[in-house]
């Protein structure tokens, strides 16, 4: 009796040693094409379908079926369809080994504890029908022996009552586990895999879910066991793995890999890839240089049709532009933030007139709060609106100077509030983007000219603005831009000019003009 205790206790031992442990994830195999469940059982929504050679991550045991998280979801595959240790493999097949000749009758050490083994027909499983393998109760055996005669109803009885429990069985989650049932639990997931409908399910819908969101870091960047710096290291991520998103706690998000490994990392360290990916703060500047069309004109009603009373100037120039915004999300949906935007120009060369090339400068700056709402379509398509002011400043070189500035054209500062829109479609392709903006200065905003060079009193203005901009994503942190920016400024005037301008309009009256810009533009983006 003790030697035969201290092999049970060695036996024991020897199997706790050779299980998988919670402190490693074990990796398995699949050896065919398989499909991912929502639950253990056949009847329960797919997932994914998963082809053969897929490695992924174990989480639990429970029976024939197996917990695994695998391409960013968690779910259940039959053990059959992946390939396990050989012990594993032993010590399920042989559970229930039926009798054969020169052994004992009963399982246990030594042939005398535990259970009858199966025996005879028994142990083939003849005459049992489709009735589930189990060893029938005593109780039972001998009343159908004794000739019972309500034996077989109460035994068609208890399978059909057997049968509506398995057919429910399947419709719940994984069963606890029978006492001589292997559950090992690898990792506590937290990620919630995305189940179909009922209906789904019931017209044979085998169709895999959704794809996660996915995204990857910039270099090499260490991913926690949890979301602490001071927590165990999960493992690392590399820029080239895709990084399947999960749930975000505070600054940190969790991410798993293709093959199932997971844990957290910084969200400030991920690039989103998909679309509907993550949301999370977004922080961008942006970088262009290009060229800017400038074109100004002015007329006097009764005038004589000519400068000063009438013209028509304008110059190329070199243009640098730089912006950036700042967006947050807000609830499930929405953004909000903010936007800058300031363009340069440059005259190159000038307006020519009377042998004298006219220079200038032409500033333009926007500011904008920005509210945005997310349509959650396939290609990331957001629309904005944008509130905020707009102010332009054209500045002629030598302004004052009349033997240089010899077509007497004022400086002229026009400012006023903002309105407008915009949408932004962040995977027009997978490398594309496009974005599409239109303002208004909806209102009279202000303009004043330089002293002693008005066109006349009471000036205002309107402008309709328009920009797109296409987005080539180059590098994790880095896009390249074409842009292309329209604005159309309508001046007037309520009074004639001045007595003191030296313009020297011809006609006491009104005048008014417009303002016509054409700028486009490369450079880069760049996401903080």
């Amino acid at each position: 009796m003790i030697r035969r205790s201290l092999f049970l206790v060695a036996f024991v031992t020897a199997g706790l040693v050779a299980s998988p442990g919670a402190s490693h994830a074990e990796k398995v195999r699949t050896n065919q094409d398989t499909k991912l469940y929502s639950r253990a059982g056949e009847q329960a929504p797919v997932l994914l379908k998963v082809k053969e050679g897929k490695t992924m991550t174990v989480l639990a045991k429970d029976g024939r079926w197996i917990k695994v998280r695998v391409s960013g979801r968690t779910g259940w595959i039959p053990r059959s369809k992946v390939d396990l240790p050989d012990d594993e493999e032993i010590t399920r097949n042989t559970r229930r080994r039926p009798f054969v000749d020169g052994r004992g009758t009963r399982r246990g050490f030594g042939g005398e504890n535990g259970p009858d083994d199966r025996v005879g027909a028994d142990a083939v499983g003849e005459g049992r029908g489709d009735e589930p393998e189990r060893d029938e109760p005593v109780a039972k055996k001998k009343k159908a022996d004794d000739g019972d005669e309500d034996a077989p109803v109460a035994k068609k009885a208890k399978k059909a009552d057997k049968t509506e429990k398995v057919a429910k069985a399947d419709k719940k989650p994984a069963k606890k586990p029978a006492a001589d049932e292997e559950v090992v639990s690898i990792d506590e997931d937290e990620d919630n895999p995305e189940k179909k409908s009922d209906k789904d399910v019931a017209e044979g819908d085998s169709e895999a879910a959704p794809a996660r969101p996915m995204a990857h870091v910039a270099k090499a960047t260490k991913v926690y066991a949890k979301p602490d710096e001071d927590s165990d290291e999960a493992f690392t991520a590399e820029p080239k793995v895709a990084l399947f998103l999960g749930k975000t706690k505070g600054e940190w998000t969790r991410v798993s890999t293709d093959d199932g490994d997971a844990g957290y990392v910084q969200t400030s360290e991920l690039e989103i890839d998909d679309a509907g990916g993550a949301r999370r703060r977004v922080i961008a500047g942006r970088a262009r240089l290009g060229f800017t069309l400038v074109k100004q004109s002015l007329t006097t009603p009764g005038g004589s049709g000519k400068l000063p009373d009438a013209y028509t100037a304008s110059s190329s120039s070199v243009a640098l532009a730089l912006g950036g915004d700042v967006l947050y999300p807000y609830k499930d949906r929405f953004w909000v933030g903010g936007e800058l935007g300031y363009n340069y120009n440059k005259a190159v060369p000038g307006i020519n007139f009377m042998a004298q090339t006219i220079g200038f400068t032409y500033h333009v700056l926007d500011v904008l709060a920005v509210g945005g709402y997310d349509l959650k379509t396939a290609n990331g398509m957001t629309v904005f609106a944008h509130l905020g002011l707009h102010y332009d400043s054209f500045q002629v070189a030598n302004v004052n100077d009349l033997t240089k500035n010899t077509a007497k054209l004022p400086s002229q500062v026009v400012k006023g509030p903002e309105l407008g829109g915009a949408i932004n479609v962040d995977k027009l392709t997978d490398k594309l983007g496009l974005y599409a903006s239109l303002d208004f200065i909806p209102f009279a905003g202000g303009l004043t000219q330089t002293k002693n060079l008005e066109d006349g009193t009471g000036g205002s203005a309107k402008a309709i603005l328009l920009g797109g901009r296409l987005t080539y994503r180059w590098k994790p942190k880095i896009d390249l831009l074409v842009n292309y920016n329209l604005m159309y400024e309508s001046i007037s005037f309520t009074g004639p000019a001045p007595a003191t301008s030296q313009r020297g309009h011809t006609a006491m009256t009104t005048s008014s003009g417009s303002d016509f810009n054409n700028a486009l533009s490369g450079g880069i983006a760049y996401a903080f």
